[in-house]
């Protein structure tokens, strides 16, 4: 059954899922420009005592990481359910 209501609901989730997808990238892209190394080199730095980083700020790069990929598979699970919500919605 398609209501509108749903398809309301599904696309601000897509958009929420986008938002937060753009954000993460962002976040990751910013930390790779500022240490100039990517996640894997600055924890070897961090590691060896050769990089000013705290553990906290070390914790939340490794988060972002890894909720990325969570992020984008939900990102495109609500991409098909919209799509199929909007194929179903077009028979009737």
């Amino acid at each position: 059954m398609h209501t509108d209501e749903y398809e309301i609901s599904i696309a601000r989730e897509l958009n929420h899922h986008q938002q937060v997808v753009k954000k993460i990238r962002a976040k990751l892209e910013e930390r790779r420009q500022k240490f100039a190394m990517d996640y894997p080199e600055v924890a070897k730095a961090f590691a060896e005592g050769r990089l000013a980083l705290t553990e906290k700020e070390l914790a939340q790069w490794q988060d972002d990481i890894e909720a990325l990929p969570v992020w984008e598979q939900r990102l495109e699970e609500y991409r098909q359910a919209l799509a199929m919500m909007r194929i179903s919605a077009s028979r009737f």
